[in-house]
């Protein structure tokens, strides 16, 4: 298991997302950062491609897209953008 790290602005967009997703979703956006963390690798992850000096990946789980990194060396997790369709 990789070790999670966050981002100023994941955080701060978590906190907004808090305030209008339903119990439901924030139990499913808990278990996606989860297999997120688990498995980095997810089959189903695809490149973002918005700085090319930093490789990110997007992964779905329902209403949210997470924007990530990850770093072998250092086995971690680093959660970039998180993306909450209402």
């Amino acid at each position: 298991m990789a070790e999670p790290a966050f981002t100023q602005a994941f955080l701060r967009r978590t906190i907004e997302v808090e305030k209008t997703a339903s119990a439901a979703e924030l139990e499913l956006l808990d278990r996606t950062l989860a297999r997120i963390v688990n498995e980095p690798n997810l089959p189903e992850r695809f490149p973002a491609f918005y700085d090319p000096q930093q490789l990110t990946f997007l992964a779905r789980g329902g209403p949210f897209l997470i924007e990530f990194a990850v770093e072998e060396a250092s086995d971690t997790v680093t959660f970039v953008s998180l993306f909450y369709r209402a």
